[in-house]
C-alpha cells in the first residue's frame, strides 16, 4: 500500500474519496441546472376523453376478448405506452394519426379519418385494403359480428368511471 509522507490517508483512499466528491459535485450541479431550467416531465400523450354514445351494434365483454386475441400483441390500453400500433384508449370517435408519442406512416398522418364505426369497421376488415402504406399489418378480420364486437369493446375506453351511487357504497 503507497502512503504519501505526512498523508493521513493511503493513496486508493485519497483517489476514493476525490472522485467521490467530484462526482457528487458534478449530480449536485446536474440537479440544480434541471430545477432551474424549469424543466418537467412530458406527461404521455392520449387522445381526449370520449364522450359519444358507447357504439351498441356489437358485444362489448365479446370485443374484449377479441381484443386481447387479435389486437393486444401490437396495441396497448395505457397512454403513453405504445408498441408496434399506438394505444387505442380513446380512440373511438378520434381523429386518425392523433397522439405526438406515436410514429404513424405518412398515410396515416395524411388520412383525416374520424375513428367512428364505418371507419373502424373497414380498417379493421383490411387494413391494406383501405389504406396502402398503412403500418398495420395484421391480418383482416372478415366477420362483421367480430368487427362490431371489437368496435363496441373499443366504444367504452377512455371513459369517466360511472359515479357510484351512495347505496352501492355500502
Amino acid at each position: 500500500m503507497l502512503n504519501f509522507k505526512g498523508a493521513k490517508m493511503s493513496a486508493p483512499n485519497l483517489v476514493a474519496t476525490f472522485f467521490g466528491k467530484k462526482i457528487s459535485g458534478m449530480l449536485l450541479i446536474s440537479f440544480i441546472a434541471v430545477l432551474s431550467s424549469g424543466c418537467t416531465p412530458t406527461p404521455p400523450d392520449h387522445r381526449a376523453q370520449v364522450t359519444a354514445p358507447v357504439y351498441e351494434a356489437g358485444d362489448a365483454r365479446n370485443g374484449e376478448k377479441l381484443y386481447e386475441e387479435l389486437c393486444s400483441q401490437c396495441h396497448t390500453l395505457r397512454p403513453g405506452s405504445n408498441k408496434k400500433g399506438p394505444q387505442l384508449v380513446g380512440v373511438y370517435m378520434a381523429p386518425s394519426a392523433q397522439l405526438k408519442d406515436y410514429k404513424y406512416s405518412e398515410a396515416m398522418e395524411q388520412a383525416n379519418w374520424v375513428w367512428d364505426a364505418n371507419t373502424l369497421d373497414s380498417y379493421i376488415e383490411d387494413p391494406e385494403a383501405v389504406l396502402a402504406d398503412t403500418r398495420m399489418l395484421s391480418d383482416p378480420v372478415p366477420s362483421a359480428e367480430d368487427r362490431q364486437d371489437i368496435i363496441a369493446y373499443l366504444s367504452t375506453l377512455g371513459r369517466d368511471a360511472p359515479p357510484v351511487s351512495e347505496d352501492e357504497n355500502k
